[in-house]
């Protein structure tokens, strides 16, 4: 009897171990789709904000703590359990999971681990008959899969959640590679001062830029941008000189 005991024992042991390895991939696509959509978040606000080094220090750390708490809470905490390490769901509770995926089963299997719990605490002479009931009902739990209450490979269904935040990253990446290579840099760098970019930039359209002394010389410029600066100067030797629209 103690050997079919302990045989029903190692099988909700092995179900408590597929329970946390379920929860680790799980946790492990959450971890990566909330990882890279906080990513996201962050270098869209630096990059519409180009805030100033203190909200840029804040951004990065808040990053790492956020990052921390995913990959804590979705990845490190449920391997610590695989690993019996930490508090771990009892016989009980495993049993009570497994009757919910397999009918009449939670009863019979909650009842062994109580009728076990009463034979070590009842006197010897009561032994042989709580044995017997517990054998018989073991008999009965033993073609019952309890590992095949739990599917992990349902966790796919989770992969396309994780799918729109990297297509999101890799159009960026190829359509607009410094919204997120710059605002990244900035955020790494977060106590050194950037300055802000311009609306607006210069093209020289001449092909070349010599020209003979003491004599006029015209510069063809263009400008592109969002916003067109009122004035615009040529700077030689310390001289400015307006140009004409």
């Amino acid at each position: 009897m103690k050997d079919n005991y302990q045989l029903l024992i190692d099988r909700l042991d092995a179900f408590i171990r597929k329970y946390y390895k379920n929860q680790l991939v799980r946790g492990g696509i959450y971890a990566f789709t909330l990882s890279l959509a906080f990513y996201l978040l962050v270098v869209t606000f630096e990059y519409f904000g180009h805030f100033n080094t203190g909200i840029r220090t804040f951004l990065f750390y808040s990053f790492v703590l956020g990052i921390a708490f995913i990959i804590g809470r979705f990845v490190i905490i449920p391997l610590m359990h695989l690993y019996r390490l930490g508090k771990i769901i009892s016989h009980e509770q495993a049993a009570e999971i497994i009757g919910k995926h397999f009918a009449k089963v939670q009863d019979k299997l909650l009842n062994v681990l109580q009728l076990k719990k009463q034979a070590d605490d009842e006197p010897t002479s009561h032994h042989d008959l709580l044995f017997a009931g517990i054998n018989q009902k073991i008999e009965e739990l033993k073609p019952v899969p309890f590992i095949s209450a739990i599917n992990v490979n349902e966790n796919r269904r989770y992969l396309r959640f994780a799918f729109i935040p990297l297509v999101v990253l890799i159009v960026l990446l190829f359509a607009a590679p410094s919204f997120v290579k710059d605002s990244t840099k900035r955020l790494i760098e977060h106590k050194t001062y950037f300055e802000k970019p311009a609306p607006f930039t210069f093209e020289v359209l001449n092909k070349s830029l010599r020209a003979l002394q003491q004599q006029d010389f015209q510069i063809d410029i263009h400008i592109n941008g969002n916003e067109i600066p009122a004035e615009a100067f040529v700077e030689i030797d310390g001289n400015q000189f307006r140009l004409e629209k």
